[in-house]
């Protein structure tokens, strides 16, 4: 009963939270999720997940790279939602399978925003870059979800 209690709380929590910032969020730019800032990573990950299951959407724990300040700061929570890749419009944050580095051929799970959308697919950049990634584009094939939410917390 009291683990029950106390999962009840950690939602309402979540949920109340991320409310009430969504106000403050809306008025930055209206394709940025809600953010919600939490005392540490524990409390960040129990409100991330609740939020999660209640949205029925997954959780990414974003990579901590200076590419997306200053909407997230180092390693940061990050919900998503699987939505029609037709419904995709610019400056939504979007995760999906891509090449960080044109020379190589390895694919990462990246979070940047939509900049362009072409023949080829969405051109995708990160706020705090000064380049769009023109090697690489999302299109069905890699487009993983559109971040609604993020949980950040202090970093070590």
């Amino acid at each position: 009963m009291k683990f029950l209690r106390r999962q009840t709380g950690l939602i309402l929590l979540a949920v109340g939270t991320l409310f009430s910032t969504a106000t403050a969020a809306t008025t930055t730019t209206s394709h940025d999720p809600i953010k919600a800032v939490y005392a540490n990573q524990r409390q960040a990950l129990l409100a991330a997940t609740s939020f999660a299951r209640l949205t029925g959407g997954s959780l990414i724990l974003t990579s901590g790279t200076h590419s997306m300040e200053p909407l997230i700061h180092g390693k940061t929570y990050a919900v998503i939602v699987k939505r029609a890749y037709a419904s995709i419009s610019p400056r939504d944050l979007l995760v999906y399978q891509g090449r960080p580095n044109a020379a190589k051929a390895d694919t990462l799970t990246i979070l940047h925003r939509a900049v362009l959308h072409d023949r080829y697919g969405w051109l995708m950049s990160g706020d705090n870059n000064r380049w769009s990634e023109s090697w690489d584009r999302v299109t069905t094939d890699n487009y993983a979800g559109t971040v609604i939410a993020l949980f950040a917390f202090p970093q070590a």
